[in-house]
């Protein structure tokens, strides 16, 4: 039934065949507007969308409980404390525990565009920019700040100008995206778009795209690396950059590139070290990156497409159609998916984690629960031949322990048992079944 009604909205709302809709969602849920980026909390309880709010949604339910305005896109500070945004051009935190917003920065004179926090020390730089006529010109130049987290101050800053001359051209620069990168933040990069196509004078094939990511010194602003990464001519060729990406290795980045390909790139040594190439029939150029928790998974989105990899192997998990995918995170388990579809939020399992082990091992022991769903009881059964120990029990979204059914040694084959759920809340719930040495889970919906 749930299924059934995510198709018949969605294929309202983005027109694709119902059909076409192959995927187990959890939940899905409307937002107040469309996400510019979406997240979990550290502890997993909350799915945090970033849209004209920051948007906290409890993962077991599915439930938007509490959000906070904002005007931009922020981040997690060093330790996860605080989540670092903005509201009418002033910088805010907002402790996620205690729901608390902590005022102290001064109102910044220009806009505020992004915002990225380092990862080993309370610091952040914001991009801001200027606008004339509330239009944004290319003949001004981009700022990035930064600010020291623990006594709310500006340190110093960085302009990038928008504009310049380069053999007998001139060209504007477009401010792509930025980071800190390094284990100890010690560098940025930040990726630009260089164009001379705007100028009518200058022949189509002299008209050129270039996009690039330069290294800077954090302190000095020195650069100390640049990396070409293509050019787009005026026949097309080329492609363009979507997503580029710090890794959790901070000393590594990743990013899109010809089609496709996934690069993956060491700042210390200077050096490609590895690369994710998708074959001829599997052609897709990201939108979204994400890795999930121990890097031995990428999620890619692009249009209709989502889809899993495994990095090690260098093939593909699970490929998703649905239709518009945006944004894209895992939980810090692994366990789980959340994406955005316009104003919808979506959560499913990433089939790499606990939430996904209903596969062949449980059509092995028959692990059943009916109904499902269900409001007041279940009923377990599965087959085993073995005569090892047994703990059932019954887990949320988040792996925590809702109860124990069931411990002990099995004393035939066929295992069956019945059990009252009606104390718990509806959502989504998994039986998970310990057998000896070996973990088996089975979802199922508490109505």
């Amino acid at each position: 039934m749930k299924k059934l009604l995510l198709a018949l909205i969605l294929t309202i709302l983005i027109s694709i065949p119902a059909s076409s809709i192959e995927i187990d969602t959890l939940w899905y849920r409307t937002m107040s507007a469309g996400a510019r980026n979406v997240d979990f909390t550290p502890d997993d309880k909350y799915v945090i969308a970033w849209t004209n709010g920051i948007e906290f949604w409890e993962v077991q339910k599915g439930v938007m409980e509490f959000s906070v305005p904002t005007e931009l896109l922020g981040d997690y500070n060093y330790n996860e404390e605080f989540l670092v945004f903005s509201k009418d051009s002033t910088p805010k935190l907002l402790n996620w525990k205690t729901r608390e917003v902590e005022e102290g920065f001064r109102k910044e004179q220009h806009n505020l565009e992004r915002i990225r926090t380092a990862k080993s020390k309370n610091e952040f730089m914001v991009k801001t920019y200027e606008k004339i006529d509330h239009v944004y010109t290319y003949k001004n130049k981009t700022v990035l700040y930064f600010f020291n987290i623990d006594d709310k101050s500006k340190v110093d800053s960085f302009a990038i100008i928008n504009q310049f001359e380069k053999d007998g051209y001139k060209w504007n620069r477009r401010f792509l995206d930025f980071d800190y990168v390094g284990d100890d933040d010690e560098f940025i990069y930040v990726s630009y778009h260089d164009y001379n196509n705007l100028i009518e004078t200058i022949p189509p094939p002299e008209r050129l795209d270039n996009y690039f990511s330069h290294i800077y010194d954090r302190n000095t602003k020195e650069l100390v690396d640049s990396l070409f990464l293509y050019q787009r001519t005026s026949k097309g060729e080329g492609t363009y950059i979507n997503k580029m990406q710090v890794m959790n290795d901070r000393s590594k980045i990743a990013w899109n590139n010809k089609g496709g390909e996934i690069n993956f790139y060491d700042i210390y040594t200077r050096k490609f070290y590895d690369q994710l190439v998708f074959d001829t029939h599997d052609f897709v150029e990201a939108f979204d990156i994400e890795f999930n928790r121990d890097e031995s998974v990428v999620g890619i989105t692009h249009g209709q497409n989502l889809k899993i990899y495994n990095l090690q192997k260098k093939e593909k998990i699970h490929d998703y159609f649905l239709g518009s995918w945006q944004n894209l995170s895992f939980s810090n388990n692994n366990d789980y998916l959340t994406t955005n579809i316009g104003s919808w939020l979506v959560l499913f399992p990433s089939h790499t984690g606990i939430s996904s082990v209903e596969d062949t091992d449980n059509n092995r022991l028959n692990l059943t629960v009916t109904p499902n769903p269900a409001s007041n009881n279940i009923s377990i059964h599965f087959s085993s031949a073995t005569n090892e120990p047994i703990k059932l029990s019954i887990i949320d979204l988040v792996g925590n322990e809702i109860g124990i059914i069931d411990e002990g040694n099995i004393e035939n084959q066929n295992y069956s048992i019945d059990y009252n759920i009606s104390n718990l809340a509806p959502a989504t719930y998994f039986i998970r079944l310990e057998l000896g040495s070996e973990i088996f889970t089975k979802k199922f919906i508490k109505e």
